[in-house]
This record gives structure tokens, sequence and C-alpha cells, in this order.
């Protein structure tokens, strides 16, 4: 009995065991489905994660896409800045005359499905749209790009700002690093034929100028040729035209007995900046018949020798004789009118052509033009208003006569340029044969003053600094001094002798004084010649201080060697790397580089509509 209730017991506890197990299994096989499926549903989640991922990185790379294909398109049409379509918050201000020229990129469709994208080759679902804010672009030079990329359902925008690479970009910029044969220090090398430091062809029968001890360069420095340099200090980048297959390579060249100069990095080789020929281009910005496409503000055209006097009130005072029309139309010119905002053309009080000059407001975000007087052979024939062929307008010769504005230099010369110049006891310096200083008929502008405002001043022969110029607020204010021939330092002096083969004179300085500084605030530019100052050779002066930038054909003098002269103290003006003075003048090879660049609030959904 004892065994078999043994035994039974035994059978017992095998089949509790048994049980026991088999809920144990049940329960281990319901954890692992559990943890199967949270492991899938975790792998599969982590997937669609992994995949958003990927596809909102490769949104912005088609974002970053966009941006650059606008500046492909910027770089092959010069007039693209016109292109783009007004439909978002973003472009509200904008002018776009020429519409959106077919460019999917722009979403010129409606909002929703039927908006546009444009794709990129090698990755079907990207694709990238972009709005251009150009409401700055004839203020600036600067146009703002939204571009938002696509990829899946997935979008995201960036803003860029986009400016010219141009001379601004440089606190010092030379074609040739030689003197210019028309302003040179020596008579004897004034007909040499130009050639770079680096050229097989180079000879040295040009002359050269360097760069002295005294002198400090606060700003990035390009050359298309080489810097010749004694001790000189350059505390920003410096770029020079330097071709290791040339047998004369040099990146720069030290003045024999000087030691090395100092630079705050290495200094590199580069590419030729091309220089354009003329600033002609500008003369356009003063057409009214333009208003519905490149020149929807022209600017003010003034003819003959002018003066303009700024003033920080946000003034300025402009004297201009010759000056009959103030716009003009057509290529060639067809015709022109006065536009008030320019200063009424005329002899009596408060005339251009009165004593004192106009008094106008600084022309907002604008370019003034100053050309030469035109004389056509059949006074019948021509259309241009400002014409001074003989008895084309016998009304107004016989109230002022033109002879009377080759007169009226300053201190009862009766030589002069009819605004002041030769000023009284000035020897006049002589630049050429065919181009006089003061010519009475020349295109010259004499600029001065403090300026409240965004401003070009251009001329198609000398711009003249007759004196500092400055900002009333450095971080609004900006000026352009652009001359086709040449920027001068006005610097008059009576009775100098200069040494015609050493290059060394002495004389006496009529203003404003003697080791006096001038200073100048602008970006400045020489098309056709170079930057210097008058007289230079004359005597011992102080600082001439530029904060802004100088670009020029040909090197310029400002001082020598012996003391005369001015030394230099210049520095650049940062806000010319993402800003420039109204409707400056680029180079030849215009390209447009992101001076800032940042993500944004997505724009737009995948179906291309506009997030607000």
């Amino acid at each position: 009995m004892i065994a078999l209730l043994s035994a039974r017991f035994r059978l017992l506890r095998a089949g509790r065991d048994r049980g026991i197990a088999l809920i144990t299994v049940i329960g281990l096989g319901s954890v692992l489905l559990l943890l199967s499926v949270t492991m899938v549903a975790v792998a599969a989640s982590g997937s669609v994660k992994s995949r958003a991922d990927e596809d909102s990185a490769a949104a912005m790379s088609a974002a970053y896409a966009g941006i650059e294909d606008y500046q492909s398109k910027l770089a092959a049409n010069n007039a693209y800045p016109l292109f783009g379509s007004k439909q978002t918050e973003f472009t509200k201000n904008s002018t776009f005359p020429r519409g959106a020229d077919g460019n999917p990129a722009f979403g010129y469709g409606s909002s929703g499905a039927a908006a546009t994208w444009a794709t990129i080759d090698n990755d079907a679902r990207a694709s990238f749209r972009y709005e251009v804010d150009n409401s700055k672009y004839y203020d600036s030079g600067v146009l703002r790009v939204r571009s938002t990329g696509r990829v899946g359902q997935i979008t995201r925008s960036v803003v860029a700002d986009l400016k010219q690479d141009g001379f601004i970009d440089y606190l010092y910029f030379t074609d040739y690093e030689l003197s210019d044969p028309e302003f040179g220090l020596t008579t004897s090398k004034q007909n040499c034929t130009p050639s770079y430091d680096w050229d097989v062809k180079h000879a040295d029968n040009c002359e050269e100028l360097q760069f002295g001890s005294s002198d400090v360069l606060d700003g990035p420095v390009r050359t298309n040729d080489t810097l010749l340099i004694c001790n000189s200090t350059f505390k920003r980048s410096v770029e020079t035209g330097y071709r290791p297959s040339s047998a004369t390579a040099r990146k720069y060249k030290i003045v024999s007995g000087c030691g090395t100069p100092t630079f705050s990095v290495p200094v590199a080789s580069t590419d030729k900046f091309p220089m354009p020929a003329t600033n002609l281009e500008m003369l356009q910005e003063t057409r009214n018949d333009l208003k519905d496409s490149t020149v929807p503000r022209p600017g003010c055209l003034y003819t003959g020798p002018t003066t303009i006097s700024l003033t920080s009130d946000g003034k300025m005072t402009v004297r201009s004789p010759w000056t009959l029309a103030t716009n003009i139309k057509g290529n060639p010119v067809a015709g022109g009118d006065t536009l008030a905002a320019c200063g009424q053309p005329g002899s009596a009080k408060g005339q251009l052509g009165s004593v004192d000059g106009a008094t106008i407001d600084v022309p907002a975000n604008n370019l003034v033009y100053v050309q030469s007087v035109t004389r056509s052979a059949d006074a019948s024939k021509t259309p241009d208003p400002n014409d001074w062929t003989t008895g084309k307008f016998p009304s107004y010769d016989s109230k002022n006569g033109a002879t009377k504005y080759c007169t009226g230099g300053a201190g009862g010369s009766s030589t002069g340029n009819g605004v002041g110049y030769p000023r009284s006891g000035e020897t006049a310096p002589s630049t050429s044969s065919t181009n006089p200083s003061y010519g009475c008929e020349k295109g010259d502008v004499f600029v001065e003053g403090t300026l409240k405002g965004n401003l070009t001043i251009a001329a198609d022969n000398y711009v003249y600094v007759t004196d500092d110029i400055t900002y009333t607020n450095g971080e609004q204010d900006v000026l352009g001094l652009v001359g086709q021939q040449a920027v001068l330092v006005y610097n008059p002096v009576k009775n100098c002798t200069v040494n015609a083969s050493t290059g060394v004179g002495n004389g006496t300085y009529l203003y404003p004084g003697s080791n006096a500084d001038r200073t100048i605030q602008a970006a400045i530019l020489s098309v056709g010649h170079t930057f210097t100052v008058q007289n230079f050779r004359c005597g011992s002066r102080g600082d001439l201080i530029i904060k802004g930038s100088i670009a020029q054909k040909f090197r310029g003098a400002v001082g020598q060697a012996n003391g005369s002269g001015f030394s230099k103290k210049y520095g650049y003006d940062n806000r010319l790397r993402y800003t420039a003075p109204p409707k400056f003048l680029s180079p030849v090879s215009t390209s447009y580089g992101v001076s800032r660049l940042t993500e944004s609030k997505t724009a737009f959904t995948s179906k291309g509509v506009e997030i607000k």
C-alpha cells in the first residue's frame, strides 16, 4: 500500500511539474513574442527615423543646390537680378519687370500641386525652388535668396545674401604695380609699355612704386602684379599675381637694403582680376526711358566741371554751369529732361549755374554722373539736350556766354574751369597736353564734405577730393567715387619746382597747410588710370587716412621715400564685404559670392504651399 501511494505521489508530482513547466514555457514564449514584436517595432521606427533624417539632410543639400543654381544663372546673365516671381511674402517689395523667365525654380505656378520645382539631375527625388528679394539690389548691390529643398515629404529652407565679387572686397587693388605713365614720378619713364612683373615679356622700363616703412594697410590687399615693399605692415590677407611657370615668379619683392615686411598671413597667389575699360555704363543709370526695365530710379546727370559739397543734414550743394538737362533718354542720346530733385539748370540764384549752386537732397541710394561737355558738328542734327554746339541754345548762350565757363578761376584768375579752380595763387599741375588740369569743358567733379546717405559719384574724367570726406553715421552711410581717368587728392601748391630726373621737388602748399592729414571715407575706383595725390613731390604732408577701399589700374603715388607727400594709413570698411555703394562699377568678369547664409523657417510644404 505504502509503495502504491508512493508511486502515485511521484506520478502526481511529475504531472504537476510538467504543468508548471508548460506554464513556464508558455510565459517565456509570450515574453519572447512581445520582445520580438517590440524589436520589430523599434527597428521599423528606427528605419523610418533614419529615412526621415536622411531626407532632411538631403532636403538641406537640395536647398543649397538652389542657391548654387541661382548663382550660376547670375554669372551667365547680368540681367538676371531682374527675373523672379512676386508671389510670396519674401518678395513682396521686389520689382521684376521681366517676370519669371521660364525658370521652374521660381515656382511661378499657382500654389498647391500646380506649383513648380526644379529637379536635381543626379537625384530624381530631390528638387528645389527659390525666391529672390531684389528690393535692395539697386541700393547696395545685394540680392537676398530664399531657397527651399524638397526630398519626399520633407522640405527645408535657407536664406543667402549674394553680392558681386568686386573691387570693394579689397582695401587695396591694382592691375599694375607700376606708376601711371601719365602721372609718373619722373618724366623719363612716362613712355613705358606696361607689363606685369611675372610676364615673360616684362621689361623694367617702367617706374615701380614701393610701400614704405611707415605704410600700414589694415585690410585685404590684391594685385594682378607683384608688390615692391620696404618694411611695410600688412594686417590682413595679401594676394599677388604670381605665376609659378614664369622665370621671374615671385609673390612680392623687397627693396634693396630693406628688411622683411610684416604679414599677418602668408602671401597667396591669385588669378588676374580684369578691369573694365570704361565707366560709361554708369551713364545709363541717368536715363529716364528705362524705368520699366533696368533703371527704375534714374540718377542725376551733370555736364562739365561740377562741384559737390556734402553736408551732414543729408543735403548737397551742386554747382554745374554747363548742365542743361539732368536726365537723358536713348543710346545714342535722343532727348532728356530736368529732374527737380537734381537741381534746376540756369544761372539764377539757387540754380545749378549760379555762384552758390543749387542745394538739394542727396539722391537716395542713387548715382550722380558727371560727363564732359558735348559738341556736335551740326547743332541741327543732334537731339542731345546737353549739346553745346554754338547757336543751339541762343537765348542761353547770350545770357551766360559759353566763354564765361572757361574763366573764373578763384582770386580773379583769367583762366579756369568756371567753378573756382585753380584757386587763388595755385600753380595748376599739368597732367598731359591733351588733358590738362581743370579743363573748362571736362567731366570733372570736385567733392568734399560730410555725407548722410548712400551715394555714388562718378565722372568721365577726374574725381578731385578737395577736402576731407567723412560719414555722418559710419554704420549707415556709404559713398562710392569712380573716376574714368583718375581720382586725385587735391593738394594745391604755389611755385613748386621738381627735378625731372629725380622726381624731388619743393614748394609751398596752399591748402590746408603743411603737415595736414587728409581723411577719405569712401570706396574709390579709378578705371583708366590711378588714385594719387597732386603735387606729392613738393614737401612733407601728414597721413592720408582711408576708410573704405581703393582700386586702380596703375599704382598711384601719395608720397616718396624722402618724406614728401603723405604716409598711408589705410583701413578697410568691413561693411563693404556685404554691401556696396549704389550702382558701383564691377569688374569685367562678375560673379556673385555668398556674403551671408543661414537656415530659416521652412518656407513651403512639399506641395508648394507657402507656410506663413
